[in-house]
């Protein structure tokens, strides 16, 4: 090793340079996931705005369920389209001409008349969310070293729980169609700032060794042996046979025994994070502490959770380097069910309001932001192979926003039909249930290259 130079891969160190310029970018990147936290949390604050008697547009439960369930029912499609452009056209072209089709959705529901005007907008928004949903995680995983791979990959969580919480304060302040406004001029200011970014190294390494070689010198210190990194890389290329694919082919991929493997072990968990109700309760909030006899005000809470979210993403970010996979994910599970039997349990025998419900809150966001927020597309990246990554993840997003749609739209019709309080103790015990399941399946990827992690999953399956 020349004089000077960093610890080859896998593990730099975190405070070098090379390990800080990652952090950059994820910051940076991730910062496209604040849109996301931006659609969670606007409706936990638009719907009550909705309600009031002085509300010029009236709305009906009906409407509630589609309003709040429509952005993730469109995603689906452009989850696909995006997993597909950044597959043809480049994870950072798709960062960049993503956000115009949330931009333009966010500025026409902010001039909506009636409640069709705000599902129309919430079409736009949402298949702009779709396409790029799976971007900022795909790329920031082809970008990062296994040190830091963990750290990044949460770093979208933290994003979303930013966005959520800028919502519920601004939403104290401000009409729902000023949020509308605000949420619009974030997505252009991204479109501008991101054409600043470089490509991914593994992209490009399908079409050109010389230029996946310039990409790594963008997001690597001067100090870092770029050539040993190059040498992995050309030999993960000449082995796989890594170049652009025909659609025929990324089919043929996608229908490998250990892709499908690896699809539907990540869909499951997605399912399992979703009916223990985690988007629910983001997108509910204000409404779920009135039912809960919280003493707290329910917008007060809405806030403080807010920032919870946010706390605990950066706590998950920390102990992403300490902590294995299945032990957060079984961690978090446990959790996240304890929490909502103790709600349960509180709601249907407390007498009067107390403080209570919302620290039980407080402790499933910060269960639920150690697994079920934040490993389910954090390990989709790590697993699928990097031929059909883009495709596999948008389909996957895809799945996870259908499920996050009918969670939406299922949830008033539960808590009309069976209870409150009871669909709470369902969200517990689906949480309880999927910890058996990930303690069977779920396999671990923490230190793994992203070439070691695709060999690995290939030789088990």
């Amino acid at each position: 090793m020349l004089a000077g130079e960093q610890k080859n891969p896998p593990d730099p160190g975190f405070w070098t340079e090379t390990s800080l310029i990652q952090l950059g970018y994820g910051i940076w990147v991730n910062s496209g996931m604040i849109i996301i936290g931006f659609a969670f949390g606007f409706l936990a604050v638009a719907i009550p705005q909705l309600r009031s008697p002085d509300s010029q547009i009236k709305v009906t439960v009906s409407d509630e369920s589609w309003i709040a369930s429509v952005v993730t029912l469109v995603s689906p499609i452009g989850c696909v389209l995006g997993g597909y452009l950044i597959d043809k056209f480049g994870r950072r072209c798709m960062l960049i001409y993503g956000q115009l089709p949330v931009c333009l959705g966010w500025f026409y529901t902010g001039f909506a008349r009636s409640a069709n005007d705000i599902m129309i907008g919430g079409i736009t928004t949402g298949i702009g969310m779709g396409i790029i949903m799976s971007v900022p995680r795909v790329y920031l995983m082809e970008i990062s070293l296994p040190n830091m791979r963990g750290v990044l990959g949460s770093f979208a969580n933290i994003a979303i729980s930013i966005g959520i919480t800028a919502q519920a304060g601004l939403g104290s302040i401000f009409k729902w169609s000023t949020l509308c406004y605000i949420n619009s001029a974030f997505s252009l200011t991204l479109f501008v700032l991101n054409f600043g970014l470089p490509e991914t190294p593994y992209y490009l390494l399908k079409t050109s060794v010389e230029r996946a070689k310039a990409s790594l010198k963008r997001i690597r210190s001067k100090k870092y042996n770029i050539a040993a990194e190059m040498d992995k890389l050309i030999e993960f290329k000449r082995e796989n046979d890594i170049h652009k694919l025909s659609f025929k082919e990324q089919l043929l991929i996608l229908f490998k025994k250990s892709t499908c493997k690896a699809f539907w072990l990540i869909v499951t968990y997605m399912f399992i994070m979703q009916c223990s109700g985690v988007t629910v309760v983001a997108m509910w909030t204000v409404e779920m502490l009135k039912n809960s006899k919280s003493s707290v005000d329910a917008h007060v809470g809405n806030v403080i959770l807010g920032f919870t979210r946010v706390v605990g993403g950066i706590c998950t970010s920390v102990l992403m380097f300490k902590l294995r996979r299945r032990v957060m994910a079984l961690s978090s599970g446990l959790g996240v069910g304890t929490a909502c039997i103790l709600l349960c349990f509180l709601i249907k025998e407390a007498k009067q309001p107390t403080v209570v419900p919302l620290i039980l809150y407080v402790v499933y966001i910060l269960s639920a932001t150690l697994g079920h927020y934040t490993l389910p597309v954090l390990m989709m990246n790590e697993l699928y192979p990097l031929q059909v990554r883009g495709l596999l993840g948008g389909i996957s997003s895809s799945s996870l926003n259908v499920i996050i749609s009918g969670a939406n739209w299922a949830y008033p019709h539960s808590r009309d039909s069976i209870g409150f309080a009871n669909t709470i103790l369902c969200f517990g015990v689906c949480s309880l249930a999927g910890c058996v399941f990930l303690y069977i399946f779920l396999p671990e990827t923490k230190g793994l290259t992203l070439q070691q992690t695709e060999a690995y999953y290939k030789s088990k399956h």
